[in-house]
Parts: structure tokens; C-alpha cells; sequence
């Protein structure tokens, strides 16, 4: 079973989520989230040359622009303000959440195989196995993580999954879809980071668990 460039892509934006499942430093995990999106980046890139699909370059564009490097400046900035570096309060610890990551990557393979994707719509089962287990891997980080940024991540990383699947199977979605999405990301995206700040401020730490424990 040989695989082609755009499978590799596919399976490596994969392991970033993988990877950040497996650590707690959140600089790091925005780090392989920008790595993660430059992938996708490129990965529309190669699809709107090989298909001839010109409203994927802008696509790719408002991408980078947005998410590759937009949304890390501002969580970093964030990180900064809260001072927190690490999320040490992990529901599960990370070799065991990595673990689980790789699980759902075996299973949105098979998954994936079942799927009945023409072959000409796009990557067919290695776009859609990537695709759901970084849907899942996203809602991983959301569910074990405690801090308030961390959960944040993990919604991107769920982000990146769904525009994976349309772009991989379906040649992506229409151009005023995928900006309307983006949009309402990036706003998602500041109102959390906003929302997180004030609750440090408010309450000397950004732990949503602890946040039920608070009474007025």
C-alpha cells in the first residue's frame, strides 16, 4: 500500500494532535497547533493546483493568516497576561491520554474504510481517517484538560478536523462557508481567551474545575 504526498500531509497533521495530547506545555501545544495548520495550509494549497479549485488559495490564505499565525499570537499573548505555562491538572495523564489518542487513530481508520467515498471526491480513507481522529483527539484535549486555554486548543484542533474531512473528501466547501466558519472561530477563539483572562484575574487561576467549587 503505497501512499502519495497528500496522504503523508494528511497522517502528519495527525501526529501534531497526537503530540499534543501527549504534552502539557502549553506553548508547545500552540506551537504544534500553528505547525498543525501550516500542514493544512499546504494541503489546500495542493489541492487547488491539482484541481483546479481557485477559492481554495484564498482559503489557504485566510488560514494561515487567521490560524497558522493569527490565533497562536493571541493565545501566546494570553499565556503571557496569566502566567501560566503548563497544564499540570490533567484528568489523565499524558502518556495515558497519547495512548488513547493512538487508539482513536486505529479506530477512525476503520472508520474511515467504510466510508463510500468515490475515488475521485479527493484523499478518500486517509484524509477521512486523519480527519475524524482529529476530531476526536480535539474533543480528548477538551475533556481530560483543566485549564482554560488547553480546552481552547482542543476546539481548534476539532476545527481542523471538520475542514479536513470537506476538504479531503468533498474538495472543500464553498468559499463564503469555510469564511463564515473561520470567522466565527476567531471570534470563539477571542472571546475565550478574553473570558479566560478575566477569570484569572477574578479568581487567581484559569482551572475551569475549580470554577464549580466557587460559590457566590
Amino acid at each position: 500500500m503505497s501512499l502519495s504526498l497528500n496522504d503523508l500531509v494528511a497522517f502528519s497533521i495527525a501526529v501534531c494532535a497526537i503530540l499534543m495530547v501527549g504534552s502539557t506545555h502549553l506553548r508547545l501545544n500552540i506551537f504544534l497547533f500553528s505547525l498543525q495548520t501550516m500542514l493544512l495550509v499546504y494541503l489546500s494549497t495542493l489541492y487547488a493546483h491539482h484541481h483546479a479549485e481557485e477559492h481554495l488559495y484564498l482559503i489557504a490564505l485566510a488560514l494561515f493568516a487567521l490560524k497558522a499565525v493569527g490565533v497562536p499570537v493571541f493565545l501566546l499573548r494570553i499565556i503571557r497576561q496569566v502566567h501560566v505555562q503548563r497544564d499540570a491538572g490533567t484528568l489523565l495523564s499524558a502518556p495515558i491520554a497519547m495512548h488513547t489518542a493512538l487508539a482513536f487513530l486505529a479506530v477512525s481508520y476503520m472508520l474511515a474504510r467504510q466510508l463510500p467515498v468515490p475515488p475521485s471526491a479527493g484523499l478518500g480513507w486517509p484524509g477521512a481517517t486523519a480527519a475524524i481522529s482529529l476530531v476526536c483527539t480535539g474533543l480528548l484535549l477538551m475533556l481530560t484538560r483543566r485549564i482554560a486555554l488547553s480546552q481552547i486548543i482542543g476546539f481548534l484542533v476539532m476545527e481542523n478536523g471538520i475542514y479536513l474531512f470537506g476538504l479531503t473528501q468533498t474538495r472543500g466547501m464553498p468559499m463564503l462557508v469555510e469564511m463564515g466558519v473561520m470567522l466565527d472561530v476567531l471570534v470563539g477563539v477571542m472571546i475565550s481567551g478574553l473570558l479566560a483572562f478575566r477569570i484569572q484575574k477574578s479568581f487567581e487561576h484559569i482551572d475551569v474545575s475549580m470554577l464549580v467549587d466557587s460559590k457566590e
